[in-house]
């Protein structure tokens, strides 16, 4: 959707087809991005001296983004979502590190994401530091799993402590370059990332 710095005063009336797609996005910022991709939307209609309308057809209209989207209530929104990045352990309340592991072939890139993987689960279990400071989740499929040619998977580390997670990292690391040596597979890592894609 194309919404930010467009001002048509004569529009009065905006259409959102398909609305809760993006709700589906494998990104735990998704219900943040649609609400704000809505409000946007439903501020373009009506900004002259004519009343606006907007239509917003969705899939699941009783969906809590969707309802304070429909009634531009941000703070209605923000109490529900924080409490869900909360109880689920994401940001503000945790730090995230996702590592993205990518190669030309699609069956040993796999296995090379599952040995990332093996590698992470090994280093949680031999130190008793990580047990509850370190959640993995992963490896899956990228959402983009092919980009340039190159097939993508996704390793994503959760902790409160960035302390714990830059440690426990640095074994990770560790434990791959010692132990995997396909040098056409590379594993690329974001601290913090801003897209989960």
């Amino acid at each position: 959707m194309i919404v930010k710095g467009h001002d048509f005063p004569n529009i009065t009336l905006v259409g959102i087809i398909c609305a809760d797609l993006s709700l589906n996005f494998p990104d735990f910022r998704a219900g943040e991005l649609t609400f704000q991709l809505l409000a946007q939307v439903a501020g373009r209609a009506g900004r002259g001296e004519i009343p606006g309308r907007v239509i917003l057809q969705t899939y699941n209209p009783k969906h809590f983004i969707i309802q304070t989207a429909k009634k531009q209530n941000f703070q209605e929104f923000y109490e529900h979502e924080i409490q869900f990045r909360k109880n689920l352990l994401y940001p503000p309340f945790a730090r995230l590190i996702q590592l993205t592991i990518a190669g030309p072939d699609p069956e040993t890139t796999a296995t090379y994401a599952g040995n990332v993987g093996q590698y992470c689960q090994k280093v949680k279990e031999s130190r008793q530091a990580f047990g509850h400071a370190i959640e993995i989740l992963g490896p899956v499929l990228a959402p983009v799993s092919r980009l340039a040619n190159r097939y993508r998977w996704h390793i994503l580390l959760k902790s409160m402590y960035m302390k714990a997670l830059h440690q426990f990292f640095f074994y990770v690391k560790q434990a791959v370059d010692t132990h995997l040596d396909d040098k056409s597979v590379q594993v690329y890592v974001d601290v913090d990332p801003v897209m989960m894609s």
